[in-house]
């Protein structure tokens, strides 16, 4: 059983996706909000023992030519941060363009609008999703 959790990191806004116990398939599971949801580690602790979670996913936010700005340097942070104090592996993903990716598949889908939380977990999914695949590859 290998359960992932992605998340896709922003200032205001973390969202969140988990995958399936076989770590073949990954879903949107929701968002933390700074500050209203408290400190991220404990709020991650809660869905890590609920999910049997065995290792974490951050998205990285590189800038289009791949370089590491403010936002890519705080996400590495976070990675480190999260590792350290849930005890866990974590992988970070270049997510490029994945919040657009998002809005995309968003208005594909549905036509009702979606809050900016939604948007978040959409793309925690592709992060996620893209890692399972790449280690399905054998490229994790």
């Amino acid at each position: 059983m290998t359960v992932v959790l992605g998340l896709d990191y922003g200032k205001r806004r973390i969202g969140i996706a988990v995958s399936d116990p076989s770590g073949t398939i990954a879903s949107a599971w929701g968002c933390h909000r700074t500050p209203e949801d408290g400190a991220v580690a404990p709020f991650l602790s809660r869905i890590i023992a609920e999910r049997g979670v065995t290792a974490l996913v951050v998205g990285l936010p590189l800038t289009a030519d791949g370089r590491n700005d403010e936002l890519a340097l705080r996400a590495r942070a976070l990675a480190e941060h999260l590792g350290a104090e849930l005890s866990l592996p974590v992988h970070l993903v270049d997510e490029r363009y994945s919040s657009q990716e998002a809005d995309r598949w968003l208005r594909l889908g549905h036509t009702r609008r979606r809050d900016k939380g939604e948007r978040d977990a959409v793309a925690a999914e592709l992060i996620l999703q893209q890692y399972l695949d790449s280690a399905a590859r054998g490229e994790a």
